[in-house]
């Protein structure tokens, strides 16, 4: 009965800590072993650095804000077979609707982004950012704390202004 019941508390946090994983983590646990894709994971300590050294005093477009409210940041990255990746991040996020809702979006010529969220009660903990350019695919993927108006200014630096246009 003891084991049964270690097992079953073992699952549980199994389970859990599965539920936790990021958008990008998973992403990449898809598609191990693929060498086309690479992901970079930018600490809170390197956000630390890049805020004290990097921006400055010469802030105009809002970044160091953004970067100052964020825990985690993940790059995923290939230079061929864009489409395909992207398709399949997409279909990941929006098979996973209960979790993930797409918050923008836009299609210009050979340029394609989706903006998804995932939140916790009212705050945003998650922003996963998809973008295909021919053959590039790209997701950034952010934790932290943000809420819809940190979402505005940071699209606002991310997407083209035409893009931004339609969409306001």
């Amino acid at each position: 009965m003891r084991r049964t019941w270690l097992t079953v508390c073992l699952l549980a946090l199994i389970a859990t800590g599965t539920q936790a994983q990021d958008f990008a983590s998973r992403y990449m646990a898809e598609h191990e072993g693929d060498s086309l894709l690479h992901c970079i994971s930018v600490s809170p300590k390197m956000m630390e650095e890049i805020l004290d050294h990097g921006i400055g005093e010469n802030d105009t477009t809002g970044m160091a804000d953004i970067i100052s409210r964020l825990k985690s940041m993940q790059i995923v990255n290939a230079g061929r077979q864009g489409k395909t990746y992207f398709k399949h991040a997409e279909e990941m996020a929006r098979k996973n609707s209960a979790r993930f809702k797409e918050l923008a979006s836009y299609d210009e010529g050979k340029d394609h982004c989706r903006i998804f969220v995932r939140e916790h009660k009212t705050e945003i903990v998650e922003l996963v950012l998809l973008r295909q350019v021919g053959k590039q695919f790209t997701v950034i993927n952010f934790t932290g704390d943000m809420n819809h108006a940190f979402i505005r200014q940071l699209t606002h630096t991310m997407v083209p202004a035409a893009a931004r246009s339609r969409k306001e």
